[in-house]
């Protein structure tokens, strides 16, 4: 369901492109927003020791000029690890980032197993309708009248954990997980304490954030960021190769190298918007040592 190098990819083009203020630093305090309480309880619906964890506020988002201007479901629709389960959520409930869906929490570990919650308004009788009558769909019944509904070819399981909550995973044990956790649970990532502890240094809490403190997934963040920086400065105004675009073994060796120390340092990096008529980016990195 998930292909995480392009997922990669993305990150790395958010940080590069549409910012307006782009901060890169290591352990320095941005006074963070603090982190809504609802927000809080709903991380304890995903997994405990995920490789990132990102949050998005649509609702917020698409009250912005910057949304009106720039975004829109075919953007998110087109891009591979959230479109098909976005085009199924439209489909069977009839609701979209543009008009239903409120708020989505995405969570992958490195087993594979994917979490993703989301809050919105939903019609349950029209997705069961829609489901009942696909061939392509499956349910799994549990005491109490709770229902599972599971997406045979993309292998997505899928439930309402009430009229404004719906859980997703290709793991059906993560799924059953949520089942008995509540607004006081302390399950899920919440239990995480070095995670919670770096969310809450966020510096943007309200539209769109991401953080990991994988040190494999930071370093393919790096990577990515360097790639497309290449990319970037090898091409001309149309087209045109510069004459220094040849293969450089040596600088490109150092590079690398130098990419390497540097990822090894960072303890977590994280990145948060905040959006209004533009686009505002802050990158934060948690370093092992303060004087790195």
């Amino acid at each position: 369901m998930i292909n995480k190098k392009h997922l990669l990819r993305v990150l790395s083009w958010i940080i590069i492109v549409n910012c307006s203020f782009f901060i890169f630093n290591c352990s320095e305090k941005l006074d963070p927003d603090p982190l809504p309480l609802t927000v809080k309880q709903n991380l304890a619906l995903l997994q405990n020791d995920p490789q990132f964890v990102m949050y998005f506020n649509f609702k917020k988002m698409r009250d912005t000029k910057f949304w009106e201007q720039f975004l829109s479901d075919s953007v998110f629709s087109a891009e591979r690890n959230f479109g098909g389960f976005l085009s199924l959520i439209n489909q069977a409930a009839g609701v979209s980032i543009s008009n239903g869906i409120d708020e989505m929490y995405f969570s992958n570990s490195w087993i594979g197993d994917n979490a993703i919650v989301v809050k919105g308004t939903f019609d349950r009788k029209r997705v069961n309708d829609y489901i009942t009558a696909d061939t392509l769909y499956t349910k799994i019944d549990y005491p109490g009248g709770l229902v599972v509904y599971k997406q045979v070819d993309a292998n997505l399981n899928f439930y309402f954990k009430d009229d404004f909550t719906l859980i997703a995973s290709n793991y059906l044990k993560l799924i059953e997980n949520t089942f008995t956790v509540t607004d006081t649970s302390n399950t899920g990532l919440l239990s995480n304490f070095n995670l919670m502890k770096e969310i809450e240094m966020i510096k943007y809490k309200e539209n769109l954030w991401m953080i990991s403190n994988q040190k494999l997934f930071i370093r393919g963040i790096f990577e990515n960021f360097s790639d497309l920086n290449k990319k970037d400065k090898n091409v001309k105004p149309g087209g045109e190769l510069p004459d220094s675009a040849s293969i450089n073994d040596t600088a490109q060796a150092n590079e690398m190298s130098e990419l390497y120390s540097i990822y090894k340092k960072i303890n977590s990096v994280a990145f948060s918007l905040k959006m209004s008529d533009e686009l505002e980016i802050v990158m934060q990195n948690e370093c092992e040592d303060i004087n790195s």
